[in-house]
């Protein structure tokens, strides 16, 4: 049976999946340098840059979270 590591729950999993999205919408980027239309550049931009802020945020909300519970204890 898997067992997750010890002091760690899987709010920490959770956590570091959303952080690992960041880096996952740097994929998006990627895609813009065979794009000649503008309009598809600046959208292809703006999906990198929405989607990395708001993985960060739930990461940000749920390590914030974890933090405090561990506190509590």
């Amino acid at each position: 049976m898997w067992q997750l590591p010890e002091g760690s729950d899987f709010k920490h999993i959770l956590g570091i999946s959303f952080l690992a999205g960041i880096g996952f919408t740097m994929s998006i980027f990627f895609q813009i340098f065979p794009l000649t239309s503008q309009f598809f550049i600046n959208d292809a931009n703006l999906d990198v840059l929405v989607s990395s802020l708001l993985a960060g945020l739930i990461d940000f909300i749920i390590l914030r979270d974890v933090r405090r519970s561990k506190k509590r204890l």
